[in-house]
């Protein structure tokens, strides 16, 4: 038998106030503790801050989410809010700095000039080619798809990984990509993607 909480539902409220005004991290705990963890080490958030704007590009916001520990790396999901393509940055400082950076493309099946599996085969073998990250260490893209909508409408997922080397001298920043050079990167693919679009596409699109 499935049991219900009421004081569970009864807390949501407050716990929808919280999240709206400290951030998801503060939903199981107090008002009390949330503030005074806000008052203690605000500074800290604010550092990040700086640092994530620096890194990424100062032009966009930024909210980071899924916060690890592991004791001898921290992992972040990073979203930018205002670019063009990218969704996602998953980050694992340690050495080397691991990131994986997500891209979503909706594309209709019925407006291309060939199969969807073929037009991924085609991205990755043109991905191989480009000139990005470290010649020793390029930045390597997978794809993979959703489930067709209807047989029609389906969804390109694409992923790099870009692993950053950083010497005794530097830090767990050093060498990761921009938002702008992500963007340029995605929107290649977009253009892998548009070529394959039929005549009669192009021109409504």
């Amino acid at each position: 038998m499935y049991y219900i909480d009421m004081n569970d539902i009864m807390k949501q409220p407050e716990r929808d106030n919280r999240i709206k005004k400290y951030g998801g991290w503060a939903m199981n705990i107090s008002d009390t503790e949330a503030e005074k963890i806000v008052h203690d080490y605000g500074d800290v958030a604010y550092l990040f801050k700086r640092i994530i704007e620096d890194v990424f590009g100062e032009k966009y916001s930024y909210v980071v989410q899924d916060t690890e520990w592991s004791g001898d790396s921290f992992t972040w999901s990073i979203f930018p809010e205002g670019n063009r393509f990218l969704d996602e940055i998953a980050i694992t400082f340690a050495s080397p700095t691991n990131m994986i950076a997500q891209c979503n493309f909706e594309v209709k099946q019925s407006l291309l000039d060939c199969e969807f599996d073929e037009l991924l085969t085609e991205i990755d073998e043109e991905s191989s080619n480009w000139d990005y990250g470290d010649p020793d260490v390029p930045w390597e893209l997978n794809t993979d798809t959703s489930d067709c909508y209807g047989d029609d409408e389906c969804y390109a997922a694409c992923w790099v990984h870009i692993s950053a080397y950083h010497s005794d001298s530097g830090n767990v920043f050093q060498d990761l990509p921009t938002v702008d050079e992500l963007d340029d990167y995605f929107e290649r693919v977009k253009e892998v993607i548009d070529s394959h679009k039929k005549k009669t596409a192009k021109k409504g699109s």
